[in-house]
């Protein structure tokens, strides 16, 4: 394993397994580290060239590309991956690639459709991702494993946006999920526009299933069994134990959307008992692994008692309401350059972060004042 030196004294220091290729701390009793890649929210917003802004002044910007200069060369990959595993050598530096050799840290979109499926606007779902109120460090590359004959229909819309890659193939495929390293992405978002002509509800959400459980299976083949004394320099208990097997996984983070709500319960294999639910209530909705269409039916009919409701999803979700950004949305037009650099004021704005809690309700309770509900 490699350690950073300067932690050496802090015996509750976190420890990065490269070999096993875990990204996630594992549970333990001791206290973790506050992460060094957390950023601090208060920071100032770099000085950014004009150019790398829309408009409207609320996405970061590239010239339009051609869906030939985004696609992934699945063969290029391969080979890098070969060569890598066997003598550890990367090609030559000076060769110019249209795109990442390895991908880490990054959004992988499984989308299950075709030629005749019909639009979804994946534009709504890149904007958040690109909103120009981040740092452009922050922005994190986005990889489409799709048909491609899909995704020409709407590469018009989306083709403004930087970092977006295409990798032509079947999501189920965990092969192709591998090329594009999902063990380091940062999130994994599952969905389909296939099976929705099923006349059997229970298949309905076949495809977007399927992806989920071929995704746990990449987890458990890279699950081991490790010392528990390897994994930290100094224990508190000292004990016999050297033999203690742990066992850890590289838990990726995957959301899928469902149609029906029951089907809710064959994407985590380790939830079946919660069928009777409503959704709602089921652990994969809270922990954010499953998403359904009721849930947009829910806020719609917020929408219908409370206008506000709409607002405020934008305000969360864009970072504001924006005249100019209103009627480009409507014209269906693409987004071109920004010219002026006083729009770029926009840029201070609400900003969208994934916390993750990783303390328990009763540590909560016993530090912070209670909690009330009004």
């Amino acid at each position: 394993f490699d350690q950073s030196p300067n932690i050496q004294d802090n015996e509750h220091a976190i420890i990065c397994i490269s070999d096993a290729d875990v990204i996630q701390p594992l549970i333990s009793s001791q206290l973790e580290r506050r992460c060094s890649r957390c950023l601090d929210h208060n920071e100032e917003l770099s000085q950014e060239d004009v150019s790398s802004f829309d408009s409207t002044g609320m996405f970061y910007f590239t010239p339009p590309r051609q869906i030939e200069d985004a696609i992934i060369d699945a063969n290029l990959l391969r080979d890098h991956r070969a060569s890598f595993r066997v003598k550890r050598t990367i090609q030559d530096q000076t060769t110019a690639f249209k795109h990442p050799l390895h991908f880490k840290d990054h959004v992988i979109v499984c989308l299950h459709a075709d030629k005749t499926s019909p639009s979804i606007g994946l534009q709504n779902l890149i904007m958040p991702l690109r909103a120009s109120s981040f740092h452009r460090r922050e922005l994190p590359t986005i990889v489409f494993v799709t048909e491609l004959d899909y995704i020409r229909k709407e590469w018009d819309m989306i083709s403004t946006f930087p970092d977006i890659y295409i990798l032509n193939g079947s999501p189920i495929n965990p092969y192709n999920l591998k090329l594009i390293s999902i063990q380091d992405c940062r999130q994994c978002v599952i969905m389909s526009m296939l099976d929705h002509g099923n006349v059997d509800k229970y298949l309905v959400d076949k495809s977007s299933v399927l992806c989920a459980l071929s995704i746990r299976q990449i987890e458990m083949k890279s699950a081991g069994l490790i010392s528990a004394r390897s994994l930290t320099r100094k224990s508190r208990i000292e004990s016999d134990m050297t033999q203690l097997k742990v066992t850890h996984h590289n838990r990726i983070h995957t959301l899928t959307t469902l149609t029906i709500d029951s089907n809710v319960q064959y994407v985590e294999q380790g939830y079946t008992d919660e069928a009777d639910l409503q959704f709602f209530l089921t652990t994969p909705f809270a922990s954010g692994a499953a998403f359904a269409d009721s849930v947009l039916d829910c806020l719609l009919s917020c929408a219908y008692y409370n206008n506000n409701a709409v607002d405020l999803l934008r305000n969360i979700l864009m970072g504001g309401i924006d005249l100019q950004l209103e009627k480009v949305l409507a014209e269906g037009k693409r987004f071109v350059q920004c010219e002026t650099p006083e729009i770029l004021r926009k840029r201070n704005r609400a900003r969208v972060a994934l916390v993750e809690i990783r303390d328990l309700i009763p540590d909560i309770d016993s530090r912070y004042a209670q909690l009330r509900y009004q």
